[in-house]
């Protein structure tokens, strides 16, 4: 039994089957206030329902006055397609819960949340508890899901789980007031259920639940109207499962850290590491099971995050004094309307191909006269008269009327309104997108057509961080994960890519803190500790998001004209290319082996300029002093004012000892032309032969020397 057996491995309460039981009074009379208030929502609902189907678009007497005068009531249901392409929208349209850390140290903790999470849902089979709760909401205005802890006896081992709850089975404080229904002080759970599975599931209680059946099959009087808690047909009893809040004072303890905690271990009070106790009002959630007079179970929640287990999921409501409504609500009347004109075109269709006959008296016998009646609107049908009746005129034929304009055009006015009302319109549907357009084109025009309905996936949104919220819980008040989830265990997690990937959690190590000198144990990715963020991210979780952002990054990169090889990995992400992650694997063994070979031709290129450099070298030591400091002075370890001086000095000396006369040397020099003599150049810088005739005097101009200085920069 959904609800009942998930919460057997905590019964530690107390059971009590006591009529007069003060508290059970009180339970009872709320649920059945919660039964009268929500009333008027599950009339509302169920005829919602009835729309979607198809088989209540009729009220009763519009229906049985067209049957009693033999015409036809058609439905031509325009309802369920526009709420199936809402659905499908959602379903193609999935986003991630996204867990962002608040410090540095969290950021692997904040990935391993992330994975936990998903598999959780994924064993839940979330996606389809997500989308049928939705398409609940979208049609009768409000859908639910449950979010708890299993735990299997056979296996010694639990999963958390997340699944959708019928709405009908949904009863709501009539005192909340909030949009969410935060402010409610209970919520109720009720189902029909027979005996025997009752009597399975309670096993201890079987000869009450026994008792209290044979009551409500007596023939005594006040039971024989009973109908919250006894279906008579069916014999089914009404289970209910109460949660309700319960203020209680507790002590509070101030830890010399700053932090407050409800309870304290031994260890904590032997260090002296509480600073001080209060008493503080808490609010705990509590649970009794019941059906009538016979109380089944009455235990403190078993989950600890302090929160009821169930999550709304609204369309349309605005909280107060408000209705749930979806999609649907608006579209009734419209749809009717379409229904009534279809009909009637229908009748008219039917009874315009006899338009009738103008017959002189006694033109026809009354059997011709049944004959033509049954028989005239029949193809080929011949009709036989009286003789010489028809060259009389006796006879005429009244051409019927075809259909009237004006309800041919109310007809498809009606049929028009239903998208204008619902939002649901061909932008959305994808009907009016030309084949030409960009991805980011359709990914507008379609959140254009969305803006209608927004607050539908809002509030979708909304439920999503609920269920985070109870699966992680926040400080100071555990969630279901790290309330039962302390073993450790590895998980497999699937991608969005479905890729898989393995993690790790609670693992215990053990490290050697140096400053103690002692060996501490420690847990790698505790599921208990960090502070996250929790957000419902604009992630893709679905191949049609992925392939929409996909066109979107193709259509950017062309107008930007960015190449395709640098995001070519991030496309490969979001496109569903069969074996994509071998080509990616492939991809980047080429870019690095690119990566390599460009390394490799850097080495080289520098290996040369290396043996330029040290042949640079190699000839500076062998150069003139002049020349030397010319070198020194380019390669800035030396004035070049100094080095020009020195440079001019040397060519005036050079000059005197030759005999070159004055305004001779000035000629020579401004022109930039070697002196008489031999020219010192790098391959010669001795410019000599020891063996040959005697060395003349060398010379050589500024401008040479400039020169010669510029072919053999020396590494200085």
């Amino acid at each position: 039994m959904d609800g009942v057996n998930d919460l057997q491995y905590a019964n530690a309460g107390d059971t009590t089957v006591v009529a007069d039981n003060p508290m059970l009074t009180k339970f009872k009379k709320h649920f059945a206030e919660a039964v009268e208030s929500g009333q008027k929502w599950r009339d509302e609902a169920k005829e919602d329902l009835g729309f979607y189907t198809g088989r209540e678009q009729w009220r009763s007497d519009d229906k049985r006055n067209l049957e009693d005068h033999q015409r036809p009531a058609i439905t031509v249901n325009r309802i369920k397609p526009l709420l199936n392409v809402l659905s499908g929208y959602q379903r193609l349209n999935r986003y991630d819960i996204e867990f962002l850390p608040r410090t540095n140290d969290d950021v692997q903790l904040a990935d391993v949340r992330k994975g936990v999470t998903k598999y959780i849902m994924d064993r839940s089979q979330y996606d389809n508890e997500e989308s049928d709760a939705f398409f609940d909401a979208a049609v009768m205005g409000i859908g639910w899901l449950e979010v708890g802890y299993k735990f299997d006896w056979s296996a010694m081992d639990g999963d958390a789980f997340i699944r959708r709850v019928a709405p009908f089975n949904i009863y709501i404080d009539p005192e909340s007031r909030d949009k969410y229904f935060r402010d409610m002080q209970f919520v109720v759970r009720a189902r029909w259920v027979s005996k025997e599975e009752l009597a399975k599931t309670y096993p201890e209680h079987k000869e009450e639940i026994e008792a209290q059946t044979a009551v409500y099959l007596s023939e005594e009087e006040e039971y024989k109207n009973q109908k919250l808690w006894w279906q008579k047909e069916t014999e089914k009893i009404r289970l209910a499962e109460y949660w309700y809040k319960k203020t209680v004072k507790k002590k509070l303890f101030l830890l010399n850290t700053g932090e407050t905690v409800f309870e304290v271990t031994p260890e904590m009070i032997a260090m002296q590491m509480v600073v001080q106790v209060t008493e503080a009002p808490v609010t705990e959630i509590w649970l009794m099971s019941f059906f009538d007079n016979v109380v089944l179970e009455h235990i403190e929640s078993p989950y600890e995050h302090g929160e009821f287990p169930f999550v709304p999921v609204l369309a349309y409501y605005q909280g107060d004094d408000d209705i749930p409504a979806g999609v649907v609500r608006d579209l009734k009347d419209p749809q009717r309307e379409i229904n009534k004109r279809r009909s009637q075109e229908l009748h008219i269709l039917n009874t315009q191909c006899n338009g009738g006959w103008i017959v002189e008296e006694g033109a026809m016998t009354p059997e011709q006269e049944s004959n033509l009646r049954s028989n005239a609107s029949t193809p080929g049908a011949i009709i036989k008269t009286a003789n010489g009746a028809l060259r009389g005129g006796s006879m005429q034929r009244l051409e019927p009327q075809g259909l009237p304009a004006g309800a041919i055009n109310a007809t498809q006015e009606a049929m028009a309104e239903l998208p204008q009302i619902s939002g649901i319109n061909e932008a959305l549907m994808g009907t009016d997108i030309s084949n030409q357009s960009s991805g980011r084109a359709i990914e507008l025009k379609q959140k254009q057509a969305i803006t209608h309905i927004a607050s539908l996936f809002d509030n979708l949104r909304y439920a999503k961080k609920r269920i985070a919220f109870l699966l992680w819980g926040k400080r100071g008040a555990k969630g279901i994960v790290p309330q039962f989830y302390t073993d450790e265990k590895t998980y497999r997690i699937v991608g969005p890519n479905g890729h898989y990937d393995f993690i790790t959690v609670n693992q215990q190590q053990q490290q050697f803190d140096a400053e103690k000198m002692q060996v501490i144990q420690t847990t790698l990715n505790d599921l208990s500790q960090g502070e996250f963020d929790i957000v419902v991210s604009d992630t893709p979780a679905t191949t049609t998001q992925r392939t929409a952002q996909f066109w979107s990054l193709v259509d950017a990169c062309s107008k930007l004209g960015i190449n395709g090889n640098m995001v070519l990995d991030i496309l490969l992400d979001l496109s569903d290319v069969a074996q994509k992650d071998e080509i990616k694997k492939r991809l980047q063994q080429e870019q690095q082996q690119q990566a390599q070979a460009a390394q490799q031709q850097q080495q080289v290129q520098l290996e040369i300029e290396k043996q330029k450099k040290l042949s640079r070298s190699m000839a500076y030591k062998d150069l003139q002093l002049p020349l030397q400091l010319a070198l020194a002075a380019e390669a800035g370890i030396f004035p070049k004012q100094y080095a020009d001086a020195f440079m001019q000095w040397s060519i005036q000396q050079y000059a005197q000892q030759m005999g070159i006369p004055m305004q001779a040397q000035q000629m020579m020099m401004m022109q930039g032309q070697a002196m008489p003599g031999q020219q010192i150049t790098p391959g010669n810088p001795q410019a000599g032969n020891p063996q040959g005739p005697a060395p003349q005097p060398q010379v050589m101009t500024q401008a040479a020397m400039r020169g010669m200085v510029e072919a053999n920069k020396p590494v200085l």
